[in-house]
């Protein structure tokens, strides 16, 4: 009988992509999902889903029964850290027999950033818990600019964040759904370590604005932000004070240029070169199409 992979965060750009390689693979993977609609979404898709809630401690001992394997990925909330070490302890209870953990760049128990400072503590609340476990520490994902930049570029033709001219080696999200398979489907050869993921390139706002220019066939501008515009932008678009503070302390990292960091690791986990952000911005050009 294959062992039961439980991938949580399965409808987000990483969770989603994963859960297809597995499946692709042969893996028993379950998706965890919040809502009984996304459930029933994935499971018309031939994928099996189970619902729970990392706020519901029974809910969280549900879904780990039975599950030898765990992706972790969780939401990026306040409760994130909380929820975190839940689910560790759930896992535990449950006999899970290997984590993989989706953390972030920078991630410490002493990093200078609060973002930092919570992945740090659920990692090393991880490396303590008894379990074995593979760390993932991808950098900022490519994937922000379809999520959070997307409209303004539509609109405005621009972009705008608070990196000043600094450069940032931001990595695709189907890099990390591959790098986190290879381990789930061969977690013995990566037990213990921990990975830092990157793309292939370190571009400023810049750099970005000319790819995308390119590739949309018009004028793209990068329009840097002081920490006072971007936080009454993102408090204007209804981004929770949390995660505006966490993401300006992020910025503030990309500004003093720790996040142009480029590692093999994509290459050494998946097998293949990671994906440059001039092919990301091409499969993803309707999200730039005015």
């Amino acid at each position: 009988m294959k062992e039961r992979i439980l991938v949580t965060g399965a409808t987000g750009n990483v969770g989603r992509e994963l859960v297809r390689i597995l499946a692709e693979r042969g893996a028993a993977v379950i998706a965890g999902v919040t809502s009984e609609d996304k459930a029933r979404a994935l499971e018309a898709q031939g994928v099996a889903a189970e619902v729970f809630s990392f706020s519901d401690d029974e809910s969280l001992k549900r879904i780990m029964e039975g599950k030898k394997r765990l992706f972790l990925l969780l939401p990026f909330k306040e409760g994130m850290k909380r929820w975190g070490l839940a689910a560790l302890a759930a896992a535990r209870a449950a006999g899970v027999e290997h984590v993989v953990r989706s953390s972030g760049l920078l991630a410490d128990t002493e990093a200078h950033f609060q973002l930092g400072k919570v992945h740090g503590g659920i990692d090393d609340a991880l490396e303590k818990s008894g379990l074995p476990f593979t760390i993932l520490r991808p950098n900022v994902f490519m994937q922000n600019y379809v999520r959070a930049q997307s409209a303004e570029i539509r609109e405005h033709n621009r972009f705008s964040l608070p990196e000043a001219e600094a450069r940032v080696s931001r990595i695709d999200a189907r890099d990390i759904a591959a790098c986190a398979a290879a381990v789930l489907l061969d977690p013995a050869e990566h037990a213990g370590r921990t990975y830092l993921l990157t793309g292939p390139e370190a571009l400023s706002g810049e750099d970005v604005a000319a790819v995308l220019s390119e590739e949309s066939g018009r004028t793209i501008a990068y329009r840097p932000l002081s920490e006072e515009q971007a936080r009454e932008a993102w408090l204007a678009a209804g981004l929770p004070e949390w995660n505006v503070n966490m993401l300006l302390g992020l910025a503030r990292q990309v500004r003093e240029g720790v996040m142009a960091l480029v590692t093999g690791a994509v290459k050494h986990l998946s097998g293949r070169e990671p994906i440059p952000f001039r092919l990301f911005a091409r499969d993803f050009r309707r999200s730039w199409s005015s």
